[in-house]
Protein backbone atom coordinates (compact mmCIF):
# COMPACT_ATOMS: atom_id res chain seq x y z
CA UNK A 1 0.00 0.00 0.00
CA UNK A 2 1.20 3.53 -1.10
CA UNK A 3 2.72 5.76 2.07
CA UNK A 4 1.05 8.82 1.74
CA UNK A 5 1.61 11.69 4.46
CA UNK A 6 -1.09 14.64 4.77
CA UNK A 7 0.76 16.63 2.60
CA UNK A 8 0.57 14.10 -0.55
CA UNK A 9 -2.76 13.36 0.69
CA UNK A 10 -3.72 16.92 -0.38
CA UNK A 11 -1.94 17.11 -3.32
CA UNK A 12 -3.81 13.37 -4.15
CA UNK A 13 -6.99 15.06 -3.93
CA UNK A 14 -6.00 18.44 -5.64
CA UNK A 15 -4.86 16.05 -9.00
CA UNK A 16 -7.95 14.19 -8.42
CA UNK A 17 -10.49 17.39 -8.63
CA UNK A 18 -9.55 18.27 -12.21
CA UNK A 19 -10.31 14.39 -13.34
CA UNK A 20 -13.57 14.13 -11.56
CA UNK A 21 -15.05 17.79 -12.56
CA UNK A 22 -14.82 15.92 -15.89
CA UNK A 23 -16.53 13.04 -14.94
CA UNK A 24 -19.27 13.87 -12.71
CA UNK A 25 -20.42 17.00 -14.59
CA UNK A 26 -19.44 20.97 -13.82
CA UNK A 27 -22.64 21.59 -11.89
CA UNK A 28 -22.24 18.77 -9.64
CA UNK A 29 -17.99 19.20 -8.72
CA UNK A 30 -18.97 22.80 -8.00
CA UNK A 31 -22.64 22.26 -5.95
CA UNK A 32 -20.69 19.31 -3.99
CA UNK A 33 -16.48 18.69 -4.65
CA UNK A 34 -14.87 21.88 -4.80
CA UNK A 35 -15.19 21.86 -1.14
CA UNK A 36 -14.36 18.93 -0.19
CA UNK A 37 -11.31 17.99 1.88
CA UNK A 38 -9.35 14.87 2.79
CA UNK A 39 -9.52 13.73 5.73
CA UNK A 40 -7.85 10.60 6.06
CA UNK A 41 -6.73 7.46 3.82
CA UNK A 42 -5.48 3.90 5.80
CA UNK A 43 -5.35 0.55 4.49
CA UNK A 44 -6.61 1.27 1.11
CA UNK A 45 -9.89 3.44 2.20
CA UNK A 46 -9.57 6.95 1.24
CA UNK A 47 -11.79 9.21 3.79
CA UNK A 48 -13.57 12.12 2.09
CA UNK A 49 -14.72 15.27 4.39
CA UNK A 50 -18.04 17.08 2.95
CA UNK A 51 -19.90 19.50 4.27
CA UNK A 52 -22.67 17.98 5.15
CA UNK A 53 -25.12 15.31 5.07
CA UNK A 54 -26.80 16.26 1.99
CA UNK A 55 -23.86 16.21 0.06
CA UNK A 56 -22.75 12.69 1.95
CA UNK A 57 -26.10 11.05 0.53
CA UNK A 58 -25.49 13.20 -2.99
CA UNK A 59 -22.29 11.84 -3.68
CA UNK A 60 -22.71 7.96 -2.23
CA UNK A 61 -25.73 7.15 -4.11
CA UNK A 62 -24.63 9.01 -7.49
CA UNK A 63 -20.54 9.52 -7.93
CA UNK A 64 -18.94 7.03 -5.30
CA UNK A 65 -17.64 4.99 -8.12
CA UNK A 66 -16.45 7.45 -9.97
CA UNK A 67 -14.49 8.63 -7.17
CA UNK A 68 -13.27 5.01 -6.01
CA UNK A 69 -12.30 4.73 -9.88
CA UNK A 70 -10.37 7.86 -10.24
CA UNK A 71 -8.14 7.78 -6.69
CA UNK A 72 -7.21 4.22 -7.81
CA UNK A 73 -5.79 5.38 -11.58
CA UNK A 74 -3.96 8.30 -9.22
CA UNK A 75 -2.27 5.85 -7.02
CA UNK A 76 -2.62 2.48 -8.96
CA UNK A 77 -3.84 0.33 -6.19
CA UNK A 78 -7.28 -0.27 -5.19
CA UNK A 79 -9.12 2.25 -3.17
CA UNK A 80 -12.39 2.26 -1.26
CA UNK A 81 -14.29 5.63 -0.40
CA UNK A 82 -15.56 6.57 2.66
CA UNK A 83 -17.69 9.86 2.74
CA UNK A 84 -17.54 11.54 6.08
CA UNK A 85 -19.23 15.25 7.62
CA UNK A 86 -16.59 17.36 9.27
CA UNK A 87 -17.18 20.60 10.61
CA UNK A 88 -13.85 22.23 8.38
CA UNK A 89 -15.21 20.76 5.00
CA UNK A 90 -16.52 23.28 3.17
CA UNK A 91 -15.76 26.43 1.83
CA UNK A 92 -13.50 27.54 4.69
CA UNK A 93 -11.72 24.54 4.33
CA UNK A 94 -10.32 25.15 0.69
CA UNK A 95 -11.83 27.96 -1.21
CA UNK A 96 -12.99 30.87 0.89
CA UNK A 97 -16.04 32.67 -0.04
CA UNK A 98 -15.98 35.81 -0.63
CA UNK A 99 -18.35 38.35 0.95
CA UNK A 100 -21.56 39.27 -1.29
CA UNK A 101 -22.87 42.91 -0.06
CA UNK A 102 -26.35 43.40 -0.67
CA UNK A 103 -27.71 46.26 -2.33
CA UNK A 104 -29.02 48.64 0.28
CA UNK A 105 -32.34 49.07 -1.37
CA UNK A 106 -32.57 45.34 -2.14
CA UNK A 107 -35.05 43.52 -0.20
CA UNK A 108 -34.01 41.54 2.46
CA UNK A 109 -32.88 38.09 1.18
CA UNK A 110 -33.84 34.40 2.40
CA UNK A 111 -30.22 32.48 3.27
CA UNK A 112 -31.91 29.27 2.43
CA UNK A 113 -31.12 29.97 -1.17
CA UNK A 114 -27.42 29.78 -1.22
CA UNK A 115 -25.13 30.96 -3.87
CA UNK A 116 -21.59 28.89 -4.80
CA UNK A 117 -18.89 31.14 -3.74
CA UNK A 118 -16.22 32.47 -6.37
CA UNK A 119 -12.98 30.53 -6.73
CA UNK A 120 -10.50 33.03 -5.22
CA UNK A 121 -8.06 31.50 -8.23
CA UNK A 122 -10.75 32.55 -10.68
CA UNK A 123 -9.69 36.00 -11.54
CA UNK A 124 -8.15 38.53 -14.47
CA UNK A 125 -4.60 38.09 -13.52
CA UNK A 126 -4.40 34.63 -13.13
CA UNK A 127 -6.29 33.89 -16.84
CA UNK A 128 -3.68 33.43 -19.62
CA UNK A 129 -4.96 35.37 -22.64
CA UNK A 130 -3.93 34.29 -26.16
CA UNK A 131 -5.53 34.60 -29.19
CA UNK A 132 -8.12 31.56 -28.42
CA UNK A 133 -9.79 33.85 -25.87
CA UNK A 134 -8.42 37.21 -26.79
CA UNK A 135 -12.22 38.71 -27.96
CA UNK A 136 -13.84 36.65 -24.92
CA UNK A 137 -11.78 38.17 -22.67
CA UNK A 138 -11.90 41.85 -23.34
CA UNK A 139 -15.88 41.57 -23.41
CA UNK A 140 -15.61 39.82 -19.86
CA UNK A 141 -13.06 43.05 -18.26
CA UNK A 142 -15.33 45.39 -20.50
CA UNK A 143 -18.56 44.00 -18.51
CA UNK A 144 -16.51 43.81 -15.24
CA UNK A 145 -15.81 47.36 -15.54
CA UNK A 146 -18.89 48.79 -16.05
CA UNK A 147 -21.36 45.95 -14.97
CA UNK A 148 -25.46 46.60 -17.14
CA UNK A 149 -23.78 49.69 -19.14
CA UNK A 150 -22.91 47.68 -22.15
CA UNK A 151 -22.79 44.30 -23.30
CA UNK A 152 -25.58 42.87 -21.45
CA UNK A 153 -26.30 40.27 -21.26
CA UNK A 154 -22.49 38.65 -22.19
CA UNK A 155 -23.06 35.01 -23.57
CA UNK A 156 -19.70 32.79 -23.45
CA UNK A 157 -19.62 29.20 -24.94
CA UNK A 158 -17.04 27.09 -25.40
CA UNK A 159 -16.23 23.14 -24.94
CA UNK A 160 -15.87 21.93 -21.73
CA UNK A 161 -12.48 23.15 -19.51
CA UNK A 162 -11.68 26.10 -21.93
CA UNK A 163 -12.22 29.05 -19.21
CA UNK A 164 -15.80 29.65 -19.24
CA UNK A 165 -16.25 29.74 -15.81
CA UNK A 166 -12.78 31.06 -15.27
CA UNK A 167 -13.74 34.11 -16.85
CA UNK A 168 -17.33 33.99 -15.22
CA UNK A 169 -16.14 34.48 -12.04
CA UNK A 170 -13.04 37.10 -12.87
CA UNK A 171 -16.12 39.27 -13.25
CA UNK A 172 -17.88 37.92 -10.38
CA UNK A 173 -14.39 39.17 -8.29
CA UNK A 174 -13.92 42.20 -10.13
CA UNK A 175 -17.67 43.41 -9.35
CA UNK A 176 -17.23 43.10 -5.56
CA UNK A 177 -14.06 44.76 -5.44
CA UNK A 178 -14.72 47.25 -7.85
CA UNK A 179 -18.57 47.99 -6.86
CA UNK A 180 -18.67 47.04 -2.97
CA UNK A 181 -22.12 48.03 -2.84
CA UNK A 182 -23.43 45.86 -5.38
CA UNK A 183 -24.78 42.52 -5.43
CA UNK A 184 -23.30 39.78 -7.12
CA UNK A 185 -24.14 36.42 -7.41
CA UNK A 186 -22.45 33.30 -9.43
CA UNK A 187 -24.19 30.14 -9.65
CA UNK A 188 -25.34 26.90 -12.45
CA UNK A 189 -28.37 26.73 -14.11
CA UNK A 190 -28.74 23.08 -12.25
CA UNK A 191 -28.65 25.00 -8.77
CA UNK A 192 -31.16 27.80 -9.86
CA UNK A 193 -33.84 24.66 -11.30
CA UNK A 194 -33.12 22.92 -8.04
CA UNK A 195 -33.88 25.51 -5.96
CA UNK A 196 -36.56 26.43 -8.16
CA UNK A 197 -38.40 23.20 -7.55
CA UNK A 198 -37.88 23.74 -4.00
CA UNK A 199 -39.64 26.83 -3.77
CA UNK A 200 -42.20 25.50 -5.52
CA UNK A 201 -42.92 22.57 -3.26
CA UNK A 202 -42.46 24.69 -0.11
CA UNK A 203 -44.65 27.57 -1.33
CA UNK A 204 -41.99 30.22 -1.23
CA UNK A 205 -41.51 30.96 -4.68
CA UNK A 206 -42.27 35.46 -3.76
CA UNK A 207 -38.46 34.94 -1.44
CA UNK A 208 -36.87 32.79 -4.60
CA UNK A 209 -37.54 35.73 -6.78
CA UNK A 210 -36.77 38.15 -4.60
CA UNK A 211 -33.40 36.52 -4.20
CA UNK A 212 -32.93 36.48 -7.97
CA UNK A 213 -34.51 39.62 -9.30
CA UNK A 214 -32.74 42.35 -7.19
CA UNK A 215 -29.39 41.66 -7.90
CA UNK A 216 -26.58 43.75 -9.50
CA UNK A 217 -24.60 41.30 -11.52
CA UNK A 218 -25.97 37.72 -12.32
CA UNK A 219 -23.67 35.31 -13.23
CA UNK A 220 -25.17 31.88 -14.50
CA UNK A 221 -22.80 28.47 -15.06
CA UNK A 222 -23.89 25.85 -17.53
CA UNK A 223 -27.03 27.07 -18.88
CA UNK A 224 -27.30 24.20 -20.99
CA UNK A 225 -28.85 22.45 -18.17
CA UNK A 226 -31.66 24.87 -17.73
CA UNK A 227 -34.34 22.42 -19.72
CA UNK A 228 -32.94 19.43 -17.83
CA UNK A 229 -35.17 19.66 -14.92
CA UNK A 230 -38.82 20.46 -15.02
CA UNK A 231 -38.27 21.47 -18.37
CA UNK A 232 -40.51 24.51 -19.70
CA UNK A 233 -41.28 25.47 -15.92
CA UNK A 234 -37.52 26.36 -15.07
CA UNK A 235 -36.72 27.54 -18.91
CA UNK A 236 -40.01 29.88 -18.14
CA UNK A 237 -38.92 31.02 -14.71
CA UNK A 238 -34.95 31.73 -15.75
CA UNK A 239 -36.71 33.90 -18.58
CA UNK A 240 -38.66 35.86 -16.25
CA UNK A 241 -35.48 36.27 -14.24
CA UNK A 242 -33.44 37.12 -16.95
CA UNK A 243 -36.16 39.45 -18.53
CA UNK A 244 -36.61 41.62 -15.16
CA UNK A 245 -33.02 41.91 -14.74
CA UNK A 246 -31.73 43.22 -18.50
CA UNK A 247 -34.90 45.48 -18.39
CA UNK A 248 -34.01 47.11 -15.18
CA UNK A 249 -29.96 47.46 -16.53
CA UNK A 250 -28.35 44.81 -14.05
CA UNK A 251 -25.26 42.96 -15.82
CA UNK A 252 -26.09 39.00 -17.14
CA UNK A 253 -23.38 36.87 -18.03
CA UNK A 254 -24.55 33.54 -19.09
CA UNK A 255 -21.64 30.57 -19.71
CA UNK A 256 -22.59 27.56 -21.65
CA UNK A 257 -20.95 24.74 -23.75
CA UNK A 258 -22.68 26.04 -27.21
CA UNK A 259 -23.85 28.86 -28.90
CA UNK A 260 -27.48 30.32 -28.08
CA UNK A 261 -28.37 28.80 -31.34
CA UNK A 262 -27.48 24.97 -30.44
CA UNK A 263 -29.06 25.02 -27.17
CA UNK A 264 -32.15 22.47 -26.74
CA UNK A 265 -34.65 25.08 -24.94
CA UNK A 266 -38.42 25.07 -26.14
CA UNK A 267 -38.52 28.73 -25.16
CA UNK A 268 -37.76 31.08 -28.26
CA UNK A 269 -38.01 34.12 -26.37
CA UNK A 270 -35.65 32.81 -24.54
CA UNK A 271 -33.13 32.00 -27.18
CA UNK A 272 -33.71 35.38 -28.91
CA UNK A 273 -32.81 36.99 -25.69
CA UNK A 274 -29.67 35.09 -25.11
CA UNK A 275 -28.42 36.23 -28.94
CA UNK A 276 -29.46 40.17 -28.00
CA UNK A 277 -26.36 40.65 -26.23
CA UNK A 278 -22.55 39.80 -26.77
CA UNK A 279 -21.97 35.88 -27.82
CA UNK A 280 -17.77 35.30 -27.62
CA UNK A 281 -16.39 31.99 -27.75
CA UNK A 282 -13.49 30.24 -26.43
CA UNK A 283 -11.29 28.30 -28.47
CA UNK A 284 -8.77 25.49 -27.45
CA UNK A 285 -5.63 26.98 -27.39
CA UNK A 286 -2.23 26.47 -29.50
CA UNK A 287 0.65 25.00 -27.54
CA UNK A 288 2.27 27.85 -27.05
CA UNK A 289 -0.35 29.27 -25.24
CA UNK A 290 -0.70 25.55 -23.53
CA UNK A 291 2.94 25.48 -22.30
CA UNK A 292 2.17 29.60 -20.82
CA UNK A 293 -0.93 27.79 -18.95
CA UNK A 294 1.29 24.90 -17.21
CA UNK A 295 4.27 27.37 -16.47
CA UNK A 296 1.73 29.96 -14.70
CA UNK A 297 -0.02 26.92 -12.37
CA UNK A 298 3.33 25.80 -11.54
CA UNK A 299 4.77 28.96 -10.54
CA UNK A 300 1.78 29.03 -8.67
CA UNK A 301 2.01 25.71 -7.03
CA UNK A 302 5.94 26.80 -6.49
CA UNK A 303 6.94 23.95 -8.56
CA UNK A 304 9.48 23.56 -10.60
CA UNK A 305 9.27 21.22 -14.03
CA UNK A 306 11.29 21.29 -16.72
CA UNK A 307 9.98 22.82 -20.17
CA UNK A 308 10.72 19.76 -21.59
CA UNK A 309 7.85 18.25 -19.26
CA UNK A 310 5.92 21.05 -19.68
CA UNK A 311 6.08 20.72 -23.46
CA UNK A 312 5.64 17.62 -24.11
CA UNK A 313 2.48 17.93 -22.14
CA UNK A 314 0.97 20.79 -23.79
CA UNK A 315 1.69 18.66 -26.95
CA UNK A 316 -0.42 15.48 -25.59
CA UNK A 317 -3.09 17.72 -23.94
CA UNK A 318 -4.80 20.13 -26.76
CA UNK A 319 -8.37 20.47 -25.69
CA UNK A 320 -9.58 20.95 -22.22
CA UNK A 321 -7.30 23.22 -19.69
CA UNK A 322 -8.81 21.49 -16.85
CA UNK A 323 -7.52 18.15 -17.78
CA UNK A 324 -4.07 20.35 -18.89
CA UNK A 325 -3.80 21.44 -15.61
CA UNK A 326 -5.13 18.26 -13.57
CA UNK A 327 -2.06 16.44 -15.66
CA UNK A 328 0.22 18.55 -13.52
CA UNK A 329 -0.89 18.26 -10.73
CA UNK A 330 -0.94 14.62 -11.15
CA UNK A 331 3.06 15.19 -11.65
CA UNK A 332 3.20 17.37 -9.08
CA UNK A 333 1.53 14.32 -6.83
CA UNK A 334 3.74 12.06 -7.42
CA UNK A 335 7.00 13.94 -6.77
CA UNK A 336 5.06 14.41 -3.29
CA UNK A 337 4.30 10.85 -2.74
CA UNK A 338 7.85 9.41 -4.16
CA UNK A 339 10.30 12.23 -3.81
CA UNK A 340 11.57 10.17 -7.42
CA UNK A 341 13.17 12.35 -10.10
CA UNK A 342 11.08 12.51 -12.61
CA UNK A 343 12.11 10.92 -16.22
CA UNK A 344 10.53 10.98 -19.59
CA UNK A 345 8.97 7.58 -19.14
CA UNK A 346 6.85 8.35 -15.81
CA UNK A 347 5.76 11.55 -17.90
CA UNK A 348 4.45 9.34 -21.02
CA UNK A 349 2.85 6.81 -17.96
CA UNK A 350 1.38 9.84 -15.84
CA UNK A 351 -0.06 11.36 -18.44
CA UNK A 352 -1.16 8.40 -20.86
CA UNK A 353 -4.99 8.84 -19.17
CA UNK A 354 -5.33 12.39 -20.15
CA UNK A 355 -3.93 12.83 -23.52
CA UNK A 356 -6.49 14.18 -25.77
CA UNK A 357 -6.86 14.82 -29.96
CA UNK A 358 -9.28 17.12 -31.67
CA UNK A 359 -10.34 17.81 -34.74
CA UNK A 360 -12.19 21.01 -35.02
CA UNK A 361 -13.85 22.56 -38.37
CA UNK A 362 -12.42 26.01 -39.08
CA UNK A 363 -13.73 28.49 -41.42
CA UNK A 364 -10.97 29.39 -44.17
CA UNK A 365 -9.19 32.89 -45.14
CA UNK A 366 -10.85 33.29 -47.77
CA UNK A 367 -14.51 32.88 -46.61
CA UNK A 368 -13.49 35.73 -43.93
CA UNK A 369 -12.72 38.01 -46.58
CA UNK A 370 -15.22 37.23 -49.23
CA UNK A 371 -17.43 38.03 -45.86
CA UNK A 372 -15.78 41.16 -44.52
CA UNK A 373 -15.69 42.62 -47.98
CA UNK A 374 -19.26 41.57 -48.63
CA UNK A 375 -20.19 43.27 -44.99
CA UNK A 376 -17.99 46.55 -45.54
CA UNK A 377 -18.84 46.69 -49.34
CA UNK A 378 -15.61 46.96 -51.24
CA UNK A 379 -14.13 43.76 -53.12
CA UNK A 380 -11.86 41.24 -52.30
CA UNK A 381 -9.29 41.98 -55.11
CA UNK A 382 -8.73 45.53 -53.07
CA UNK A 383 -8.78 43.87 -50.01
CA UNK A 384 -5.66 41.96 -50.89
CA UNK A 385 -4.33 44.53 -53.24
CA UNK A 386 -2.05 47.13 -52.97
CA UNK A 387 -4.47 50.18 -51.75
CA UNK A 388 -4.34 51.90 -48.86
CA UNK A 389 -7.52 54.19 -47.95
CA UNK A 390 -9.48 54.06 -45.23
CA UNK A 391 -12.49 51.96 -46.83
CA UNK A 392 -9.98 49.44 -47.88
CA UNK A 393 -7.01 49.51 -44.68
CA UNK A 394 -10.04 49.07 -41.69
CA UNK A 395 -11.58 46.00 -43.28
CA UNK A 396 -8.48 44.64 -44.55
CA UNK A 397 -7.27 45.18 -40.82
CA UNK A 398 -10.56 43.13 -39.93
CA UNK A 399 -10.50 40.67 -41.48
CA UNK A 400 -6.33 39.67 -40.60
CA UNK A 401 -8.02 39.53 -37.24
CA UNK A 402 -10.45 37.48 -37.78
CA UNK A 403 -8.35 35.35 -39.61
CA UNK A 404 -5.97 35.10 -36.90
CA UNK A 405 -9.01 34.41 -34.64
CA UNK A 406 -10.84 31.82 -36.22
CA UNK A 407 -7.75 29.65 -38.25
CA UNK A 408 -4.82 27.95 -37.88
CA UNK A 409 -2.92 30.17 -40.46
CA UNK A 410 0.53 31.47 -39.13
CA UNK A 411 1.24 35.01 -39.53
CA UNK A 412 3.14 34.38 -42.41
CA UNK A 413 0.58 32.76 -44.59
CA UNK A 414 -2.16 35.52 -43.56
CA UNK A 415 0.21 37.81 -44.81
CA UNK A 416 1.06 35.54 -47.73
CA UNK A 417 -2.42 35.78 -48.84
CA UNK A 418 -2.98 39.40 -48.46
CA UNK A 419 -0.53 40.38 -51.52
CA UNK A 420 2.38 38.89 -50.15
CA UNK A 421 2.42 41.32 -46.97
CA UNK A 422 5.16 41.28 -44.05
CA UNK A 423 4.24 39.53 -40.85
CA UNK A 424 5.12 42.21 -38.90
CA UNK A 425 2.63 44.23 -40.81
CA UNK A 426 0.08 41.75 -40.18
CA UNK A 427 0.99 41.73 -36.70
CA UNK A 428 0.02 45.53 -36.61
CA UNK A 429 -3.14 45.09 -38.33
CA UNK A 430 -4.10 42.27 -35.55
CA UNK A 431 -3.14 44.25 -32.70
CA UNK A 432 -4.88 47.19 -34.07
CA UNK A 433 -8.09 45.69 -34.05
CA UNK A 434 -7.33 43.80 -30.56
CA UNK A 435 -7.07 47.31 -29.09
CA UNK A 436 -10.46 48.91 -30.38
CA UNK A 437 -12.23 46.01 -29.17
CA UNK A 438 -11.29 46.63 -25.83
CA UNK A 439 -11.88 50.55 -25.98
CA UNK A 440 -14.36 50.85 -28.89
CA UNK A 441 -18.14 49.69 -28.25
CA UNK A 442 -18.75 49.73 -31.83
CA UNK A 443 -16.21 47.71 -32.86
CA UNK A 444 -16.94 44.91 -30.08
CA UNK A 445 -20.51 45.08 -31.88
CA UNK A 446 -19.18 44.78 -35.18
CA UNK A 447 -16.61 42.08 -35.08
CA UNK A 448 -18.72 40.21 -32.77
CA UNK A 449 -21.57 39.79 -34.99
CA UNK A 450 -18.80 38.88 -38.13
CA UNK A 451 -17.71 35.60 -35.95
CA UNK A 452 -21.05 35.14 -35.06
CA UNK A 453 -21.88 34.73 -38.88
CA UNK A 454 -18.77 33.06 -40.00
CA UNK A 455 -18.90 30.48 -36.99
CA UNK A 456 -19.76 26.73 -38.49
CA UNK A 457 -22.97 25.08 -37.12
Amino acid sequence: MAEVTATGLQDLWRAALPVLAERVGQATYDAFLRNTTPVGYDENVFILGVANQFAKSWLEERHLPAIGTCLTELLEEPVRVQMQVVESAGPSAAAPPLPVPITVSAPAVPDDFSTTPLNPKYTFEDFVVADCNRFAHAAAQQVAKSPGKSYNPLFIHSKVGLGKTHLLQAIGHTGVNQHPEARVVYLSAEDFANQLISAIRDNRMAAFRRKYRYVDVWLVDDIQFIAAIEGPVSEEEFFHTFNTLCQTDKQVVIASDAPPRHLQIMNDRLRSRLEMGIVADLRCPDVETRVAILEKKAAAEGVEVAREILEYVAQKIESNIRVLEGALLKICAYVSLTSEELTMPMIEEIVADYSTASTQERVTVEQIVEHVAAARNCSVEDMRGPKRNQEIVWPRQIAVYLARELTDNSLASIGKFFGGRDHSTILHAYHKVSELLTNDEKVLWEINDMRARLQPD
